[in-house]
């Protein structure tokens, strides 16, 4: 069995065979690491108005669009013959072709066009045996216009034969040589008794062999190119050769519309995660912009209130220190002029309020005389003088309250009390 293509790469296929008569297909899908033969479908051709419509009809049973889409058949004047070789790349094969055709056919075109594809290994070691398919290039002509009236698209367009390998069975191809059929590298007579008999019979076995078959496989009289063309492009060389078999214009390729689409949908997608991805960096360095203005606020704030905090501690201690500074302590020898007042006061005199103001001394005196003379007393006294004097005899007591007033006896010791700003509340 061949070696299936990776899944993946092509997941799902449909190949279309078509001749002068008739019209068929197949899809392929890979489904658990094996091709499956999905559906299949037939038109007859023959007495059809308008063959682009059977073709549309075909396209649409077959389930429209797949990974790729192959057409199969021969195109007017082509030319299909095996030879023995060396192996060239693409471009240097080519030119080779050009030279080896006149042996090949006895007009070969002006422009010729040439498919071609190595199936073995020739009969000596550095020669290979390679299946060529030569046509002219306009002979492609009525097939492309067929297939734009029909709003058709094919990827691949590959003649039968170049798929066939040495080994494989004679290959009867009744739509495009009904009275010759392929065997051995070389075309052969059909008559009675000849290969191409029991070919069938084995080709189905090769092709159950190589394919799951979800539905039956039709006659292999019209479906055996479907049949090889799906064997090779499911098989890893029709990547490896796909550059010696393009000859369909590009603008009927229906992948390069897909492979678009898919691109523009990758190059969307990937704007779309960049569009995010850069709209969510920009929104998370706003929130760390964010976090950090907050963060510098808060500090300024706590800042602030630390720095006013300190400022009215400042003032309070500034308040302080005038209130201290502006204190005014009174006269020095307040103690010494107490004590001379005291001493000259009779033993049953007792202060009991001494009050020192800017204008004077307020004395509050208590004694059990009852005719005390306050002014005589004091007289003593240089520097005072007593200016009022009230006396007030208690109801339930013998005890007698008196309430002086003294001044400064002259004007220098009133301007010098006067200047003295004497504490607030007095002195006791």
């Amino acid at each position: 069995m061949a070696k299936m293509l990776k899944i993946g790469e092509i997941k799902n296929f449909t190949v279309i065979s078509f001749n002068s008569a008739a019209i068929c297909g197949g899809v392929f899908a890979m489904r658990a690491g094996r091709w499956h033969l999905c559906c299949t479908s037939a038109r007859d051709l023959a007495g059809a108005k308008d063959r682009s419509q059977l073709w549309r009809e075909l396209r649409h049973e077959l389930h429209g669009g797949s990974d790729l889409v192959v057409l199969t058949g021969a195109v007017p004047g082509g030319v299909f013959f095996s030879f023995d070789t060396i192996t060239l790349p693409v471009r240097e094969q080519r030119e080779a072709l050009t030279m080896e055709l006149p042996r090949q056919m006895l007009k070969p075109p002006d422009d010729p066009v040439f498919q071609f594809l190595t199936v073995g290994r020739g009969d000596s070691d550095d020669t290979g045996i390679l299946n060529v398919y030569a046509f002219e290039r306009n002979a492609l002509d009525t097939l492309t216009a067929l297939l734009g009236r029909g709003h058709l698209r094919a990827d691949e367009l590959i003649h039968p034969l170049l798929t066939v390998r040495p080994d494989d069975p004679a290959v009867y191809l009744p739509g495009i040589d009904p009275g010759f059929f392929f065997e051995n590298r070389k075309f052969h007579r059909c008559a009675p008794g000849s290969g191409a008999a029991d070919a069938a019979a084995k080709w189905k076995r090769i092709m159950e062999r190589e394919f799951v078959c979800d539905v039956p496989l039709p006659d292999l009289g019209e479906f055996l190119p479907v049949l090889i063309v799906a064997r090779f492009i499911a098989a890893e060389e029709f990547h490896r050769h796909r550059k010696a078999l393009e000859v369909m214009p590009r603008e009927l390729h229906p992948v390069r519309y897909r492979r678009q689409l898919r691109l523009t949908a990758v190059l969307g997608a990937a704007l779309l995660l960049t569009m995010l991805w850069s709209c969510g960096r920009e929104r998370w360095q706003d929130f760390r912009s964010y976090r950090e203005v907050v963060a510098e606020t808060e500090a300024l704030q706590r800042e602030n209130d630390r720095m006013q905090s300190a400022l009215r501690r400042s003032g309070k201690e500034q308040k302080d220190i005038a209130k201290a500074i502006n204190t005014n302590l009174g006269e020095s020898d307040v103690l010494g002029q107490l004590a001379d007042i005291s001493r000259l006061l009779p033993q049953d005199v007792m202060v009991s309020d001494f009050r020192w103001g800017e204008t004077g001394i307020d004395l509050v005196l208590q004694s059990e005389s009852e005719n005390l003379d306050l002014p005589g007393i004091l007289k003593p006294l240089g520097q005072w003088k007593v200016a009022e004097i009230h006396q007030r005899q208690g109801r339930q007591s013998a005890t007698t309250t008196i309430t002086a007033k003294l001044v400064p006896a002259d004007r220098r010791a009133a301007k010098k009390n006067k200047s003295a700003k004497g504490a607030k509340g007095g002195r006791r």
